[in-house]
């Protein structure tokens, strides 16, 4: 494995560094990412994120430590995705990573790119090269400042760039090649959410299991103990990544 080295001895890069590294972390994907993860959160340090993607179309699975699944998440393209909690046996749609990593505001395309050591960009999004060093990626609601890093190039850090302070903010770290093996998520409530990626394969194009027929979560009264907010869904209280 790669272990990023300190940061702060490397001279910034370039105008002409970072159009390098546009290019070549906005390259496609050798394949579909089939990965395995172990997910650390506050409540729970032995549970685990399994993704499964083809083509366009993909699956998050969160499973318990002793194989049990809790969560499912798939979506199409740039199609609204469908959260499925499998505890309550009910499901959600147009949501967004919020509901896994607690990621508002970006699609899951763009997360498989990150997690698979590209820019977390697809068609429609645009990217741009900062005064600062960093990159922009733009898209469709929502934008990230993104810091890279050469030798090979790679993605570094993905921050919610928004208008106030706070945001989500996304560290990559221990990659082989530009693929991370370390993701930490932190939110702006300082609440935050680990992967450590156990194994990654890239597969052709396949279909993919059929999702449950689960009916639409009922909408209830949020309580203090559960996430900050007017209105949430019932199913939070019980469901483990909604918690951290």
């Amino acid at each position: 494995m790669l272990v990023a080295g300190c940061r702060s001895a490397a001279p910034p890069p370039t105008e002409s560094d970072l159009e390098a590294a546009r290019l070549r972390l906005s390259r496609p994907l050798p394949g579909s990412p089939v990965a395995l993860y172990h997910l650390r959160v506050p409540s729970s340090g032995g549970l685990r994120l399994s993704l499964l993607t083809s083509g366009e179309a993909g699956r998050l699975t969160v499973s318990e430590p002793f194989g049990s699944a809790v969560s499912l998440t798939a979506w199409v393209g740039a199609a609204p995705a469908t959260f499925f909690d499998l505890r309550q046996g009910c499901r959600l749609d147009a949501v967004d990573l919020e509901r896994v990593l607690g990621i508002s505001a970006m699609p899951l395309p763009q997360a498989v790119r990150l997690l698979a050591g590209r820019l977390p960009a697809v068609d429609g999004d645009r990217v741009s090269i900062r005064a600062d060093g960093r990159l922009l990626v733009e898209g469709l609601g929502w934008k990230a400042v993104i810091e890279v890093a050469p030798e090979p190039w790679r993605v570094m850090s993905a921050a919610e760039e928004r208008a106030g302070d706070g945001g989500w903010k996304i560290e990559l770290s221990d990659h082989t090649a530009s693929v991370p093996g370390i993701v930490h998520v932190r939110r702006e409530n300082g609440r935050w959410a680990e992967l450590e990626l156990v194994r990654l394969e890239w597969k052709d194009t396949s279909e993919l299991p059929p999702l449950p027929e689960l009916p639409v979560c009922v909408l209830a009264r949020s309580h203090p103990e559960t996430l900050v907010g007017t209105a949430e869904f019932s199913m939070q209280k019980r469901a483990i990544l909604c918690k951290f």
